[in-house]
């Protein structure tokens, strides 16, 4: 698969003129370029209020995590008891919730294996929202590099590099 920057670029430059002009109807073309412009511009805001979002996220799926990963620890320890799992908490909830219940039918095999495949999940989504935070950080320090860096402070450039042929393959699984 032969993906250029440039390709993605007029892709994202070419939904954004689509977008405004549906939304516009038949206008003049000055107005049509004017729009076009002022375009540009709001892209590149929404791709930093996309970023944040998407660091958010990525904040919240950590959290998870941790959490799952801490009940994953406590399930494989051979000494750990219901009655010890019920006390057991993360960020004051309990970690064992099911336990609470009056239910009584806690399988400490299933819990450990329902909390191993939501794991598996959470890591799967945590690649794909780093992906697509990298990708969105890198568009907007492209779209419009000076309302971008303002919005999350001062990025040296030697810390930015420009992206790989190679790279964008092997992200887009080729």
């Amino acid at each position: 698969m032969d993906v250029r920057l440039n390709q993605i670029l007029q892709s994202a430059e070419k939904f954004v003129r689509d977008k405004s002009d549906t939304k516009e109807g038949k206008a003049s073309s000055a107005t049509q370029n004017t729009s076009t412009v002022n375009s540009g511009s709001d892209f590149a805001v929404s791709l930093s209020a996309q970023f944040h979002n998407i660091q958010s996220r990525l904040g919240e799926l950590q959290r998870q995590l941790s959490r799952e990963q801490a009940r994953v620890g406590l399930l494989e320890e051979s000494k750990s008891e219901p009655e010890a799992l019920k006390t057991a908490e993360f960020e004051a909830n309990p970690l064992f919730p099911e336990l609470l219940s009056d239910s009584g039918s806690f399988s400490k095999d299933q819990v450990l294996l329902a909390t191993q495949t939501s794991i598996r999940s959470l890591l799967l989504e945590l690649k794909k929202k780093e992906v697509e935070g990298e990708n969105i950080f890198s568009l907007g320090m492209i779209m419009a590099p000076e309302e971008f860096v303002n919005k999350f402070g001062q990025i040296p450039a030697t810390s930015l590099k420009p992206i790989s042929e190679n790279t964008v393959k092997r992200l887009l699984g080729g």
